[in-house]
């Protein structure tokens, strides 16, 4: 679920070194990069409530998903050498699915320090939960499939300083998104929402 094509610019993340030996702490096979294209003003993802976040990010995805045509997702063309053309609009709704998780997994892994670590891990899981809320599950399952890489769930140490309360919301967030017997879970939510506007998980 996790994709981790695409990101690499020379700038190294080593923020995590002080919080695990070296085989616990290193990236899940070779060393991968999330900084490529990356702003370099100085941002504070604290400083953004994680409603804001949520409802940008679902601003953002709603007109890539709107843009996705029939006949892309019967052809399932994107699977395929030639998707960029079959599939145009799915690989750009598959892109922002990377975009967001690359970004996420940035954002903890250049903490300063172990509780600003925690703090932002904390704010991604309450941003996972208010998407969640805006029924973006395209997103949600993205962020939920960030928390789970091994670069970020390696990370004992921040994971010990979340709230029981943001522990819990995550467990249940990674229930509903369980790819288990073909994310039935997921599917029954979305057949509960009824006419309810939502963006859905397409699957990687």
């Amino acid at each position: 679920m996790y994709r981790r094509n695409g990101l690499s610019d020379g700038t190294s993340i080593n923020s995590v070194t002080s919080e695990a030996s070296s085989s616990s702490e290193s990236l899940d096979g070779p060393c991968v990069d999330y900084a490529k294209s990356y702003d370099a003003v100085v941002f504070d993802v604290l400083k953004v409530t994680p409603e804001e976040f949520a409802s940008q990010i679902t601003l953002m995805d709603a007109p890539v998903f709107k843009a996705i045509q029939p006949e892309e997702l019967a052809s399932c063309g994107w699977n395929g050498k030639e998707k960029h053309s079959l599939a145009p609009n799915v690989v750009a709704f598959t892109r922002r699915f990377n975009q967001v998780s690359f970004w996420l997994v940035r954002e903890i892994l250049t903490a300063q320090t172990l509780k600003i670590r925690a703090e932002i891990l904390s704010h991604f899981v309450k941003i996972a939960k208010k998407l969640l809320e805006l029924n973006n599950l395209h997103s949600l399952v993205s962020v939920v499939s960030a928390l789970q890489s091994a670069p970020i769930f390696r990370l004992s140490k921040t994971w010990a300083l979340i709230s029981r309360k943001d522990k819990a919301t995550f467990e249940k967030l990674n229930y509903l998104t369980s790819k288990e017997e073909n994310y039935t879970r997921m599917r029954e939510y979305i057949r509960s929402l009824k006419m309810v506007p939502c963006i859905p998980y397409l699957g990687s």
